[in-house]
């Protein structure tokens, strides 16, 4: 039981922090295709719009970078053999590990798995272990592009009323 209700708050974690990047996404991407090219009209008749709407535009795109690293799935070999498996050096409940063996080669992994409760309990707990690892690295992140976007708007006010007061 314990297994099973962390394993759902890692999912669930999991996909909060999807939400969170697709949010934070889809502003950005709305802030560059509405504003900046909405800014870039007054670019002749007001010159230092230039400065805030490059602040902008590297804000929105840094954060957008981090958003998009939170989201990226990680690299798969998606191949177990049985010595790594016997070894408890594998995860026959993560699809990264199995999908491109044999139903016969993980239909033996995992009977050899199920067969033994610790090495069922070490697997579950190194599946646990690893989104466990996913999820930090993901809300690191996360965290990033939040920061740069916070400080890049105030930045790029900052910049704005810095610009408007010295060079209109």
């Amino acid at each position: 039981m314990m297994f099973k209700t962390a394993l759902r708050n890692h999912l669930d974690l999991s996909n909060l922090a999807d939400n969170k990047a697709n949010i934070m996404l889809s502003v950005n991407a709305l802030i560059i295709t509405v504003a900046i090219p909405m800014v870039a009209s007054y670019m002749k008749t007001v010159p230092y719009l230039v400065y805030p709407m490059a602040s902008l535009l590297a804000c929105c795109l840094t954060s957008m970078i981090f958003a998009t690293l939170a989201t990226r799935p990680i690299r798969m070999l998606g191949y177990t053999n049985q010595e790594q498996i016997e070894k408890g050096e594998s995860n026959l409940f993560f699809f990264g590990n199995f999908y491109s063996m044999t139903f016969k080669e993980y239909q033996e992994g995992m009977s050899y798995v199920v067969a033994n409760e610790a090495d069922l309990n070490n697997s579950i707990m190194r599946d646990l272990f690893f989104l466990g690892k996913s999820l930090g690295k993901k809300y690191n992140q996360l965290r990033i592009c939040y920061n740069i976007f916070m400080f890049g708007m105030v930045l790029t006010v900052l910049i704005f009323v810095i610009s408007y007061v010295f060079l209109k």
